[in-house]
């Protein structure tokens, strides 16, 4: 009887132990099944990192667009290195107020379509994409602007902002018609979405004192863009791989509620925007930006009036960005008083002058001037002006 006793004690000794035991091997089993896993998980998405120097370049889909869903608007490539994981990628497209998000899953408002590349899982450099209406009917057959968004956890992707969708007919042109003759008699042309196409379609413009939107892309053919007078743009000013544009004059333009963008003009010398006060101030507080990229033959730019330029409601775009436009010699922005976003000038071999005086008062994010081997950065109280200054690679200053 003592035998037995003593023997249930043991056993019941025993049973804690085991438990404990495989208490500690399941852990370890559930440890290793979720290493495997989230190793399984990285691989199937890429090697890049989060901040990406890939761009993306975006044309009109040519498809025949009208009422109803499934219409494919935009034709898309990446350019770089990196390959983009969907599992961080957003892209979101937008007419208007009207914003669409675009997945690789249908079901969505716009669809993604992938072609050219061998990863289903990431957007690979050179993969052409297709984005494509979804459970929304976002072109309904007239001209669409459709500007395009493209984070990559969190970081924008630099590329082409804004394409002009036409499906009805293969044109792009919107207008109103000049008046002829040599007097010209001003109106307002708040409505109209200005697309110039040819060196003609400038002059249905000739008599506006203010345009919805100014737009310029991928035209041949167009050299000169003078709007005496042009007051304001409701929307944004938009010259994109135009490659006979030389000058821009648009003497009189006060306001730009969104941006200002000039990006990859290879024959542009000259841009006069010197009465241009304010850009992104707008009633929906989206901000704006002044943009200046790869314009190879630039050699001014005249900002003279230039004062404030507006961040978003997330406290986004707001900034003034001059980079690679590789013959620039000067930008007057003398008047500048505040950047709600950052200040960035770098990459011009021969940039000898930036007018900026004491009237810059605030840059609420950074300052970044690089690289800038011939200029003599002027000499203003840069802590004073921004909680970020970063300068280096530039010129010596002989006074």
């Amino acid at each position: 009887m003592k035998n037995n006793e003593k023997r249930m004690e043991e056993e019941r000794a025993v049973s804690p132990v085991i438990a404990t035991i495989l208490m500690v091997a399941i852990t370890v089993v559930l440890a290793g099944v979720l290493y495997v896993w989230a190793n399984n998980l990285a691989s199937e998405g890429t090697g890049t990192t989060m901040s990406t120097l890939n761009t993306y370049t975006a044309e009109d889909a040519d498809d025949e667009t009208g009422v109803g869903a499934d219409d494919t608007l935009v034709k898309m490539q990446m350019t770089g290195k990196d390959e983009l994981s969907w599992s961080f990628v957003k892209i979101t497209i937008s007419i208007g107020d009207n914003v669409y998000t675009c997945s690789v899953i249908a079901g969505d408002d716009c669809e993604i379509g992938q072609a050219a590349g061998d990863n289903d899982n990431a957007w690979e450099p050179s993969e052409y994409l297709f984005l494509k209406e979804g459970t929304e009917d976002i072109c309904d057959g007239t001209v669409c602007p459709i500007t395009i968004s493209i984070t990559n956890g969190g970081r924008s992707v630099g590329g082409s902002p804004l394409i002009l969708v036409d499906g009805a007919s293969g044109s792009n042109s919107v207008g109103s018609t000049s008046t002829g003759g040599t007097t010209v008699t001003t109106e307002s042309c708040a409505d109209v979405f200005a697309v110039i196409e040819t060196q003609e379609d400038v002059s249905n413009y000739a008599h506006c004192t203010d345009l919805d939107a100014l737009y310029l892309h991928q035209t041949s053919g167009v050299t000169e863009v003078n709007l005496p007078h042009l007051e304001k743009i409701y929307r944004y000013a938009y010259f994109h791989q135009n490659s006979d544009l030389e000058m821009v004059s648009l003497p009189k333009l006060e306001e730009v509620e969104k941006y200002v963008y000039f990006h990859k003009n290879p024959s542009l010398e000259s841009v006069d925007l010197s009465s241009l006060e304010d850009v992104g101030n707008n009633d929906d507080n989206d901000g704006g930006y002044v943009y200046f990229y790869h314009n190879y033959a630039l050699e001014s730019v005249d900002l003279s009036s230039l004062k404030n330029v507006y961040v978003n409601e997330y406290g986004d775009q707001g900034y003034v960005y001059f980079d690679n436009n590789d013959v620039l010699l000067s930008i007057d922005m003398s008047s500048l008083e505040h950047v709600g976003g950052y200040l960035y000038i770098s990459g011009h071999d021969i940039l000898t002058t930036i007018d900026l005086t004491s009237s810059l008062t605030a840059v609420d994010d950074y300052v970044y001037i690089y690289s800038n081997p011939d200029l003599c950065v002027p000499s203003l109280n840069w802590d004073d002006i921004s909680d970020s200054v970063s300068m280096g690679g530039n010129g010596q200053c002989t006074n």
